[in-house]
């Protein structure tokens, strides 16, 4: 038995590798160097869609800047201005002055930082108009623009007056007579290089032919040679190369320009893409999933190995039972080790073991519950009766003792049953719902008049009340037992006249019930009591003062924390109580 068992469990390790194992480690590893793939590859067209929208931006840069050089170049205003002579500076000033194109261009075009002319004559210069001297006329970028013949140049210089380095636009200009008039030199403003290289995610190069470095976020770059473009002999608008570049290999997205009506000069959108850096997140993934495979894999093995010792020896426990039961012994375990197939044939022979046992039990347990089940409906039937008194007999009792009174001509009484018996009334009929302020008031009223006939003169009352606030509904018996609080523990102990006043008012989305009293007051530590008490969910009262606590509760539970009652008093001056509660229409 033995040997079968080991061959067969060789047998299920063997299938569980083959079948499971090293499929799992095959599609997970080409999983991983799909994804990286993927990763690289969303990378590089997210790269192109991005360069695509640089270009447009910066052609229209280049555009702008064109289309100025064009208009100046065929300016008949301008070539008048250069070729006339002035016989005082005094006239040549007033030519400036009538000359205001170069800051109409400056005005409107933000693409443009700055516009120089250097003049071929010499004449007293201004800020844009200069003259050409030996220096000027010995570099480069003027002899270029000069032998281009009035063709277009894109050169980095440095700004005559600033002395600071622009990307900018060279033009030699002739007049009518094909003498040269100077050269054009329009500057673009590096602000406007900026915005077609902001929010970038990657560095991002703009390049002149690719020898200079025109834009860089970081300005230690511009001026500069570009290093990734070193034996670079790719064609074409576009194209990707790999680098190395800071010591990291990279992929260079190149973007080839050429600017409109030039014919010499080309622009590079160069964006690096740190390969390492974008693949740092899928090989970190590739790497926790590795050891999660193969943790998983070395625990499945021995789970299975565990699995296959068990499931023998559960197979002959379950033998062994079913050979006890068969003998007639239902004094089984309970249970057998799992939840799998073999352990619901047990509970099935487990079952079966106990079904004459329980139907004992259970026509045993039928009688008990025969039994509470009459004992629960003597119960209802003692409540049932208990609730046939009718709250109308209360009523119809009172209204015999008043018309009693009356009869005996004591109108006093009569007027105190009276009242108590409306006061009963409302209070009765209440229901779980918000009700009308006005009959909330009302049966307010009823309770001050019993306790001023009670109190005579002792005792007076005054209700102020907005005509705004009778449109809003309250949760009822809220305001009676504040009012009952007050003349118990504020009046009935003081000496002279009590006086009660009730104020109802409206505040935002607020509705404000004050009442204040004029009686003993509370000393800071009751009061401190008393508030504690007031606002403990798990206060049980003694029964002398369950009124706040209950208003309190009740209208936290209906209305929210944010809501209740409020209690201000001064010992020896007087209470006032002040509940804040929502404002609910009718």
């Amino acid at each position: 038995m033995k040997k079968i068992s080991i061959k067969v469990s060789y047998k299920l390790l063997g299938i569980y590798l083959i079948v499971t194992a090293i499929p799992i480690i095959l599609v997970g590893a080409y999983l991983n160097y799909s994804i990286r793939d993927i990763v690289l590859n969303n990378t590089l067209s997210e790269v192109e869609t991005s360069v695509d929208k640089m270009e447009m931006r910066l052609n229209t840069i280049f555009n702008r800047v064109t289309n100025t050089s064009d208009l100046l170049y065929i300016n008949n205003d301008l070539k008048t201005f250069l070729t006339t002579d002035y016989d005082s500076l005094l006239e040549l000033y007033n030519a400036y002055n009538r000359y205001p194109v170069f800051d109409e261009f400056l005005k409107y075009y933000d693409e443009i930082e700055d516009i120089h002319f250097f003049m071929n004559r010499d004449r007293i210069t201004n800020s844009y108009f200069i003259h050409a001297d030996s220096t000027v006329k010995e570099k480069q970028w003027y002899n270029e623009a000069v032998s281009k013949n009035g063709k277009i140049s894109w050169v980095f210089l440095q700004n005559h007056w600033t002395e600071l380095h622009y990307l900018a636009l060279t033009r030699a200009i002739y007049s009518t007579s094909n003498e040269l008039l100077g050269v054009l030199v329009i500057y673009v403003a590096p602000d406007m290089l900026k915005t077609v290289v902001e929010g970038e995610p990657y560095n991002t190069f703009i390049t002149l032919d690719k020898e200079l470095i025109v834009y860089h976020k970081n300005p230690q770059h511009i001026g500069k040679h570009p290093d990734f473009f070193q034996q670079s002999n790719e064609n074409g608008n576009n194209y990707l190369v790999d680098r190395q570049y800071e010591g990291e290999e990279v992929k260079v997205n190149v973007q080839e320009i050429i600017p409109e009506k030039s014919l010499d000069n080309t622009f590079q959108i160069s964006t690096i893409i740190p390969v390492e850096e974008i693949m740092q997140k899928p090989n970190a993934i590739f790497t926790r999933g590795f050891f999660i495979v193969t943790g998983a894999l070395t625990v499945s093995v021995i789970l299975i190995g565990i699995f296959i010792r068990s499931f023998y020896r559960r197979i002959q426990q379950l033998r062994n039972t079913m050979f006890q039961v068969a003998k007639g012994n239902f004094q089984i375990e309970q249970s057998i080790k799992g939840s799998d197939e073999i352990s619901q044939v047990y509970h099935d022979l487990k079952t079966t073991s106990k079904s004459v046992q329980k139907i004992i039990d259970e026509v045993y347990i039928h009688k008990i519950k025969e039994e509470k089940w009459k004992r629960k409906q003597k119960e209802m039937d003692f409540k049932m009766l208990a609730s046939q008194i009718n709250p109308h007999f209360l009523y119809n009792t009172l209204e015999t003792i008043r018309m009693k009174a009356l009869m005996n001509k004591d109108p006093e009484v009569a007027k105190i049953i009276k009242m108590l018996s409306k006061m009963m009334r409302s209070a009765l009929e209440r229901t779980d719902r918000p009700v009308p302020i006005e009959e909330e008031l009302q049966l307010v009223e009823y309770y001050l008049e019993i306790q001023q006939v009670r109190f005579g003169d002792k005792l007076s009352y005054d209700i102020c009340m907005e005509e705004s606030v009778m449109a809003y509904k309250i949760f009822p018996l809220l305001i009676q037992p504040i009012v009952e609080n007050a003349i118990i523990h504020g009046l009935e102990n003081r000496e002279g006249k009590g006086f009660v006043q009730i104020t109802l008012s409206s505040e935002n989305q607020y509705l404000i019930i004050q009442v204040t009293d004029n009686g003993v007051g509370i000393d800071k530590n009751k009061l401190t009591q008393i508030k504690e008490r007031m606002n403990d969910e798990n206060y049980q009262s003694d029964g002398n003062r369950i009124g706040l606590h209950n208003v309190q509760q009740r209208i936290k539970l209906y209305y929210g924390d944010s809501f209740g009652l409020e209690i201000e008093s001064i010992y020896g001056l007087g209470t006032t109580m002040t509940l804040k509660l929502p404002k609910r229409n009718h």
